[in-house]
């Protein structure tokens, strides 16, 4: 791994946005309050016509620089464009509607020194706001962690992720690179980012060049869903076609090395993916691309789309249109209900009768998990309310997580909690 040049920051925390300044002041505000200092923050605006520019000017800070696109891009390309101005030795592609508990960067760091290693990645919490659609509104989940790193082989990062079935988190944010890694990649097919999941490219090329790869089982990173979160929008919400037509608009359409033209979590996957097959055959040749599970993790997402009431009736026809090549596959997801539940109940009848006695457990739950967290029991994972802990933004999610993450460390419960 090359070392850093001396006179540039150890770490670029990179945030690509677009018109999102009231998510990005808190997502900046986390940043700003890390416990080492030896970082820049590149603000690269894709061209957003809302108040970006005055939000990120607003930080006096010297470790703050504002770029911005020559044009408004594609997704792939404004994150191609922030990356290229990076300075640092690592560079963390944090999104602007993300944010990072207090020592997340000094983990980072700590690991690096410790494993010499170019690649690292951690867990994530997830972070739904006020605005997100659904009944889980300002809430953050947690998962259980051991709050260890390990290192991680190739083979173990890649083969279950072009298997479809990705063993680690592969959230951008949750990702530091090296430079020169990135730079490797460059120099073999022009840049590094190249998909609309510009991770699911830039990741397992990253691991295939990498020197050492490290994880890091705890939740370093808060993952933003909001109404304007590809996340929500795509996958976890209906917010109506003029959101989901308004996401849509900032992706590449041309696609042509995939089988299906959808923009499920699972497509974007396949995107990264099968190009990374295409332009480095050699080097990819031992992960092969599980096209029938592809098939069959679409059809659950575009299934679960539909039941949210979103139209993808254009979507299951080129799906299973193309399933065909595949027999016993294509007539098990003929076979499916139209509405993605099996048996004869409907939803309408399932929720009806389920739902007081699910509100009573989810209660429940809920109590004693606010009595483990209150008692210093913060390994096992959890999803509390924001209105249970007083926060109800991201900033104020990762300070309380970050006071979480210390008590995880063995110090003493902070008394606000």
């Amino acid at each position: 791994m090359t070392e850093r040049v001396m006179s540039g920051p150890l770490l670029s925390v990179v945030i690509p946005t677009y018109n999102r300044c009231e998510l990005l002041q808190g997502t900046l505000q986390s940043v700003l309050a890390q416990s080492i200092t030896d970082f820049e923050v590149v603000v690269s605006d894709n061209c957003s016509d809302d108040d970006t520019r005055e939000v990120t000017e607003g930080f006096v800070d010297s470790r703050m620089r504002y770029i911005r696109t020559p044009r408004h891009t594609s997704i792939a390309d404004s994150w191609e464009f922030a990356r290229s101005h990076a300075r640092g030795t690592f560079v963390m592609m944090l999104s602007d509607d993300d944010a990072l508990v207090r020592d997340a960067l000094a983990r980072f760091g700590e690991e690096h020194h410790e494993h010499r290693a170019d690649l690292l990645f951690c867990n994530v919490a997830e972070f739904r706001d006020q605005s997100f659609v659904g009944p889980q509104r300002n809430t953050v989940t947690w998962g259980r962690f051991s709050g260890a790193a390990r290192v991680v082989e190739k083979d173990e990062f890649l083969r279950p992720l072009f298997a479809l079935r990705p063993k680690f988190d592969m959230h951008p944010s949750a990702f530091m690179f090296s430079a020169s890694l990135a730079d490797q990649v460059v120099r073999r097919c022009g840049r590094f980012f190249q998909t609309n999941g510009v991770e699911y490219f830039a990741w397992p090329l990253a691991a295939v060049f990498s020197t050492r790869m490290v994880h890091i089982d705890a939740p370093l990173v808060i993952l933003g869903r909001t109404f304007k979160s590809w996340g929500s929008t795509i996958v976890l919400s209906n917010p109506g076609k003029e959101q989901i037509a308004k996401m849509i608009a900032d992706v590449n359409h041309d696609r042509s090395w995939i089988p299906l033209t959808n923009f499920t979590l699972t497509n974007l996957m396949a995107e990264g993916l099968l190009l990374g097959k295409k332009l480095f055959p050699e080097e990819l040749q031992p992960y092969p691309f599980d096209e029938e599970r592809y098939l069959r993790r679409t059809m659950k997402e575009l299934r679960s789309r539909q039941q949210m009431g979103v139209d993808v009736v254009r979507e299951i026809s080129e799906l299973t249109g193309y399933a065909t090549k595949y027999p016993s596959l294509h007539a098990k997801l003929l076979a499916q209900p139209p509405d993605g539940l099996k048996g004869s109940h409907s939803l309408a009848r399932r929720l009806a009768t389920g739902l007081g006695v699910q509100y009573v457990q989810r209660r429940l739950h809920a109590r004693k998990q606010i009595r483990d967290i209150r008692a210093g029991r913060v390994h096992a994972g959890f999803t509390v309310s924001g209105g249970d802990f007083g926060f109800n933004d991201a900033l104020s999610c990762s300070e309380f997580l970050s006071a979480l993450m210390s008590v995880g460390e063995g110090r003493k419960m902070p008394a606000n909690l």
